[in-house]
């Protein structure tokens, strides 16, 4: 059995010493420990108090990361690929991303880093630099109308509606979909999906629960709808031990 990761911090101190943190939720309060104050994640020693003692803050909401600078001397960077800006406001965090905190300085001058990489294993990873750029997937997949409401399966060149999706089908849909950027497959694992059809747990009717058992239910009704052949399924796929990974038509916009 693959046994499901769990999204993680990759932390790189100024001095090159690594560690790691799992993020079980949110928010994930990043800063400088104090005899009063204690981060989820601390990034010490700093006698210099370069890291703000509430530097930045984690945050999942509606299935995504995001990152919040807040108010610190020093800022934030967030380094995307070659692209690296000051943090402003609040910012989407992916897969690879890093933070990069000023946590010293050289004698001249030059500023030593904490580096923070976000790990989600649960999202399309970008292809490694010199990959092909032109390869992806290339079997049937999902277009969702957000204005319209309405799924349409791409195969072979052809469109056709989907029809029969029952209520909780389409927010299965609509969730995943929503997770997708730029029409890249994206992967959610089962207790995002039990969130999304049916909160949070502390929402949940007295003496009732819900668990992978129950996605796997609305899957297969997805399933009937959506696939040429539902028993060998090619756009809603299975990622076992984590979820379900939902193949997006390439140029779909969210």
């Amino acid at each position: 059995m693959v046994v499901a990761r769990a999204v993680a911090l990759r932390i790189c101190s100024p001095e090159g010493a690594q560690t790691g943190v799992e993020l079980d939720g949110g928010p994930i309060t990043i800063g400088r420990a104090a005899p009063d104050h204690t981060p989820d994640v601390a990034l010490g020693p700093d006698p210099q108090r370069w890291v703000g003692r509430l530097h930045c803050t984690l945050d999942f909401a509606d299935g995504m990361w995001s990152v919040t600078d807040n108010a610190s001397v020093n800022g934030t960077l967030l380094r995307h690929g070659e692209t690296t800006e000051r943090l402003q406001g609040r910012k989407r965090i992916q897969h690879g991303d890093r933070l990069l905190i000023l946590g010293d300085m050289t004698p001249d001058g030059s500023p030593m880093y904490w580096e923070l990489t976000f790990l989600d294993p649960h999202t399309t990873r970008p292809a490694p630099i010199g990959a092909p750029t032109d390869v992806r997937h290339t079997g049937p997949c999902l277009r969702y109308d957000w204005v319209g409401a309405q799924a349409y399966r791409s195969d072979s060149g052809k469109e056709s509606l989907i029809t029969g999706l029952r209520p909780q089908g389409h927010q299965l849909l609509r969730y995943m979909a929503g997770r997708s950027t730029g029409g890249a497959a994206v992967a959610c694992d089962h207790a995002e999906l039990i969130t999304a059809l049916w909160g949070a747990r502390d929402e949940w009717a007295p003496h009732r629960s819900y668990n992978r058992m129950d996605i796997a239910g609305v899957v297969r009704a997805v399933r009937r709808c959506i696939e040429p052949d539902p028993s060998n399924p090619r756009i809603l796929e299975t990622v076992t031990g984590i979820g379900y990974r939902l193949n997006v038509c390439p140029g779909s916009g969210t």
